[in-house]
């Protein structure tokens, strides 16, 4: 029988939130913290599909023979044809098997909405399986956890209808176009208008360029970077803060575009010294140096422009003054008033500094995680 894993990451956007909604540049990674699917094939006599989804407190069996009929009887139903009637139904195939709250419901109907699609685009027999999905990424946090969890389970499907055709081979670029495809039409569940950089980013990894209406460019990565992700433990909605800025924007047009425009340039000047960092023949460490030194710089100054435009919170404000007691820089990371910061650390920056700041963090009541910048994107594990 079939078994096998594959693994998505989270991301975070370095520079140019609320100013790529106007059009302008924004840099995102993949996170070092990863989505884990386990699939595998059950015996035939189970008859069943075996759903674990422990971040949401999801155990459920649903009858494969209720998904059989749901597939008869909408047989000429196709989401490219119909999104909004396809996703009707896949809501209500959802409420008649049931959950008790929103983050299960939503689970549910992203993991058949991609199940159904991918048994019509790609010929995928449906049999009885298992599908459990663990996360190291906080849920509604900013930090792509959707995307990574849709990535995941468009990936498992994708890799699941190829062994069934004999194929058994790792993602090539037009898997990965295709899983990022999916992972974008079901996004629309979780966000409604998803601007595509998170499942881009959560199926392409590494770190990439991004403007509106699906401009991508990726930065080849040689420099895994370091950074400390540090929660505020303040909830915010990003929809508010978009929101909040668009006002901002229509009372002050001329002096909010030239903000804009000054983030754009912060987040070009970043591209550059990030391609020249991962420049295979700049081995020297004060060109290394130096670009990071950079780094900081714009890092602070984009943060003091999302401060003006009143998306920080004086949890973040508290965050960004540590880091520069420890001659480091920090900045929210997505739609600000609270969620999460992250801190760039130095290639040389000691365990010994990095211990100090994280307890300092802690004590003041925010969470710290050590993780990576650049990393795989979506992978298949034997």
């Amino acid at each position: 029988m079939i078994q096998f894993k594959v693994s998505a990451p989270g991301k975070v956007i370095l520079y140019g939130e609320h100013a790529v909604v106007y059009g302008r540049t924004a840099i995102a990674a993949s996170l070092g913290l990863r989505t884990i699917a386990d699939f595998s094939e059950l015996p035939e006599i189970e008859q069943l599909i075996k759903i674990c989804f422990p971040k949401v407190n999801l155990f459920i069996n649903v009858p494969l023979q209720q998904v059989q009929d749901f597939l008869l009887t909408n047989k000429n139903l196709k989401c490219t044809e119909n999104y909004e009637e396809f996703y009707n139904k896949i809501k209500e195939f959802v409420g008649a098997i049931g959950y008790f709250h929103v983050k299960q419901k939503l689970s549910l109907e992203v993991l058949f909405y991609l199940l159904i699609y991918i048994i019509q685009n790609n010929e995928l027999n449906i049999k009885a399986f298992q599908i459990q999905l663990n996360t190291e990424l906080s849920i509604s946090s900013g930090l792509g956890s959707s995307a990574s969890f849709a990535v995941c389970i468009a990936a498992c499907f994708l890799h699941w209808s190829h062994l069934q055709k004999n194929i058994s081979k790792t993602f090539d670029i037009s898997d990965l176009e295709i899983i990022s495809k999916y992972a974008l039409s079901s996004e629309r569940i979780m966000h409604g208008t998803p601007s595509g950089i998170d499942n881009s980013i959560c199926t392409y990894g590494s770190i990439i360029e991004y403007k509106k209406d699906n401009y991508i460019k990726t930065i080849g990565v040689t420099q895994i970077m370091k950074i400390l992700l540090v929660d505020t433990r303040v909830s915010r909605s990003t929809k508010a803060l978009v929101e909040k800025l668009a006002e901002l924007k229509y009372m002050y047009p001329v002096i909010i575009d030239l903000i804009m425009d000054s983030i754009d340039h912060i987040a070009i000047t970043a591209i550059k010294v990030i391609q020249k960092i991962n420049n295979p023949a700049n081995t020297d460490n004060e060109t290394l140096f130096e670009g990071y030194r950079q780094l900081m710089t714009l890092i602070n100054m984009n943060q003091g422009l999302l401060t003006t435009c009143q998306v920080s919170h004086p949890s973040l404000d508290r965050i960004c003054a540590e880091a520069q007691n420890y001659a480091l820089a920090a900045k929210l990371t997505g739609a600000g008033g609270g969620g999460y910061a992250y801190i760039l650390l130095l290639p040389d920056t000691q365990p010994e500094t990095i211990a100090s700041i994280s307890r300092k963090l802690i004590a003041d009541g925010f969470p710290v995680t050590l993780t990576t910048l650049g990393g795989a994107g979506v992978q298949i594990h034997k």
